[in-house]
């Protein structure tokens, strides 16, 4: 029997080499297309199955009560909010910061969105940044940079407090900003930072200034709080403000009776007197009498 299955082998002619290996190949695509139905459906699954425990509100609740969890575990080990101390604030009121940044004492240390809270803070209206410390002792230290007022913008009958940089404040609280010069004018607010590198040289000068209208959105007229007009060019503001400075400091120009002072023609300064002084100045003339110099 067994020699007649050895000679069955025998005559059973043996596969060729190409045929080895497309049977090979065959096999292997078999094998990769069996993974690849199984992948596809064993994430298709793990995806439903997701979608399902989130809508309904299992990975939530699981979420909810790791993060609980987590959150207990500092109490216990004592990473907690000891105190909230402030440093900046000098016009923005600290109860406002304070009630924007939403610390609580007791509250889990390492829980607090640092990000999140320093947005709610930059929010305010007074505020231009803010930081925040987190110390592993408990305290909690929020440093703030306060936006600083240099005008009040007049726009569509409203009155606003706005920066050196043009940006709009607040309109509430103006009557403790009556110092500030009212500027006006379409685009005013976003020259104003312009201005005030241009006067940089003489700031005390600068608060003299009344209004300030931003002119036919190229120039500035300064009215004076002793009704002097002050008329800047459309460049070269610093070379005017240093000559009006230099006439000041030397002349006294700004006690005098005159109107206005303009800078507008480029290396020119002209002065116009009032019309009581030019009078008395003709009549001076006539009289040989000699008239002041300016």
């Amino acid at each position: 029997m067994r020699a007649i299955k050895e000679n069955l082998n025998k005559n059973k002619p043996a596969p060729k080499r190409g045929e080895k290996e497309a049977i090979s190949l065959i096999r292997r695509r078999r094998i990769r297309t069996a993974i690849s139905i199984f992948t596809v459906s064993t994430i298709c699954l793990a995806v439903i199955t997701t979608l399902y425990l989130w809508r309904n509100g299992t990975v939530a609740n699981w979420m909810a009560s790791s993060e609980s969890k987590v959150e207990q575990m500092l109490v216990d080990a004592g990473l907690v909010v000891e105190s909230v101390d402030m440093l900046g604030a000098k016009v923005a009121r600290a109860d406002d910061i304070l009630n924007a940044a939403d610390i609580h004492i007791g509250q889990a240390l390492l829980s607090l969105d640092i990000e999140q809270i320093i947005a709610e803070i930059e929010a305010l209206d007074w505020i231009k940044n803010a930081s925040i410390r987190r110390d592993f002792s408990g305290d909690i230290i929020i440093n703030v940079v306060e936006h600083n007022p240099a005008a009040v913008w007049q726009v569509d009958n409203k009155l606003w407090i706005v920066s050196d940089e043009g940006v709009q404040i607040t309109d509430q609280q103006l009557e403790y900003f009556a110092h500030l010069p009212m500027i006006s004018g379409v685009g005013a607010e976003m020259e104003l930072e312009a201005l005030i590198n241009a006067i940089s040289s003489n700031e005390e000068l600068f608060t003299r200034v009344e209004t300030a209208t931003w002119v036919g959105g190229r120039r500035w007229d300064l009215i004076l709080k002793n009704g002097i007009k002050i008329m800047m060019p459309e460049t070269d503001m610093e070379v005017a403000w240093k000559n009006l400075t230099d006439l000041e400091q030397k002349e006294q120009l700004l006690a005098r009776n005159i109107l206005t002072v303009d800078f507008r023609v480029k290396d020119k300064t002209v002065v116009r007197l009032t019309p009581e002084e030019a009078n008395r100045r003709r009549l001076l003339a006539k009289t040989g009498g000699k008239g002041e110099e300016i």
